[in-house]
């Protein structure tokens, strides 16, 4: 028989303390490691206030300061000027207004009090401005001689940037002071382009960037794996860091720029463009700071899962739906996708029948095998119903993920199933991809 959930709701007395937050729906893309669980850190902020230079909310101030992490006003033609940037309607607003009777740009910024090292994961929900500036999200040291850029972008609609509209430069620095000397990658992936034309001031994105250690970074778009600079050949070439690689404290930044590699080249925005607030301000819907820390919350992470014994059904941590086999249908090559969980819905009745080792097939109610199609072992593949033949792509192990959740892990090709995409919609597909520990490759019993 199935195992039912039910809510407990006598949880009152912490529920101030307690809520969801905005970036609930959306899983770490990066393994912690092993015996590792990601940890959010304080400063990580939803926006979900009110705060402007004429009324701080707290929530801001615990965080956050206007500005810099020196008194410095920013590059090229930029001033960073306090009340520049606001949080309202769940949003984090940083804004550019010209500064009257001159060719200076107004410009928000906001620092982290906190610092940061690695290994660390940094990750925000933003939606670039409509102008030449730069829209960033960045890491630096407090003697700005390390530097990880989160998010850089020029989302301008002119006809001549649609280049850099296109493009996001995921990059870093690192510098020597005096005398001045600046390094950072100049290799074509660290302008990223989807391939598909996406703009990226159309919409609201995930970027994210995981600092495993000084000679690593990896750089997430909406949740999938863009770019991976690793190495002292990349990170730093000349020697500058004298063998550390990118090893400092860093800051925090919000911000946005008038930089002088464009503005000395007449690429500054107009005061048409620039009173504009549907042009002007760049959005932070929400940003969110992991560090990995060893998971003490119980269920023997790692371990083989034991199935209940007869039926049950499969939900997914990252949807809260259920693995469901399309209209039931009985034919080979069915697709397995996700569904609002039923526990009178036999399109999600599931058996695993042990093979051995800790493997399983995966029946549905047609006494059928849930596996990965045509035997693939690539990414994306697949996952359908089939007669059961004895095949290492029809058998699956669940690994406890800890707390009740597992990933059930291909035998014939080591990866992992999970909704595709971290789609939360009826009717995403169930497919397998390298394992990452991410929610949407976690199950429960159901």
């Amino acid at each position: 028989m199935k195992i039912l959930h039910t809510m407990l709701l006598t949880l009152a007395s912490i529920s101030t303390s307690v809520h969801a937050a905005d970036w609930d729906s959306y899983p770490v893309p990066v393994n912690a490691g092993s015996g590792k669980t990601w940890q959010l850190q304080a400063v990580s902020d939803d926006f979900n206030y009110s705060s402007n230079v004429n009324n701080y909310h707290n929530n801001f101030t615990t965080r956050w300061h206007e500005g810099y992490i020196n008194p410095w006003t920013g590059p090229g033609l930029t001033e960073w000027t306090d009340g520049h940037a606001y949080v309202n309607n769940g949003n984090l607003g940083i804004a550019a207004t010209r500064k009257p009777g001159t060719d200076k740009v107004r410009a928000g910024s906001i620092t982290s009090h906190a610092t940061f090292t690695y290994p660390l994961y940094v990750e925000a929900r933003a939606k670039i401005s409509n102008l030449v500036l730069a829209s960033d999200i960045w890491l630096l040291s407090a003697d700005s001689t390390q530097e990880i850029d989160v998010l850089e972008a020029y989302g301008s609609d002119r006809p001549d940037q649609t280049w850099f509209a296109e493009r996001i430069h995921l990059s870093h620095h690192v510098f020597i002071r005096e005398p001045f000397q600046d390094y950072q990658p100049t290799d074509a992936g660290s302008w990223y382009a989807d391939g598909q034309g996406t703009i990226w001031r159309q919409d609201f994105h995930r970027i994210g960037v995981y600092w495993r250690d000084p000679w690593h970074l990896e750089y997430y778009i909406d949740g999938k794996l863009v770019r991976t600079v690793s190495g002292a050949n990349i990170i730093d070439p000349n020697n500058f860091t004298g063998g550390t690689g990118l090893s400092k404290p860093m800051h925090l930044i919000i911000n946005t720029e008038d930089q002088s590699w464009r503005s000395d080249n007449g690429i500054t925005p107009t005061d048409a463009e620039l009173a504009d607030t549907n042009k002007s301000i760049y959005w932070v819907d929400w940003i969110r700071v992991y560090k990995p820390v060893t998971d003490s919350s119980g269920g023997n992470s790692g371990s083989p899962v034991t199935p209940p014994a007869g039926t049950t059904s499969l939900q997914n941590r990252a949807s809260s739906k259920c693995v469901d086999l399309a209209a039931g249908s009985n034919a080979n090559g069915t697709n397995i996708r996700q569904w609002g969980c039923s526990t009178s819905n036999t399109n999600q009745d599931f058996t695993f029948a042990a093979k051995g080792g800790d493997w399983y097939e995966l029946r549905t109610k047609h006494n059928k095998c849930v596996g990965v199609a045509g035997n693939s072992t690539a990414n994306a593949a697949n996952v359908i119903q089939w007669d059961c033949f004895n095949g290492n792509n029809l058998q699956f192990q669940p690994i406890s993920k800890g707390n009740g959740w597992f990933e059930l892990k291909a035998k014939h090709s080591n990866k992992c199933l999970e909704v595709a995409n971290t789609s939360s919609s009826n009717g995403a597909t169930i497919q397998q991809w390298q394992c990452t520990g991410a929610n949407n490759q976690q199950f429960k019993f159901y």
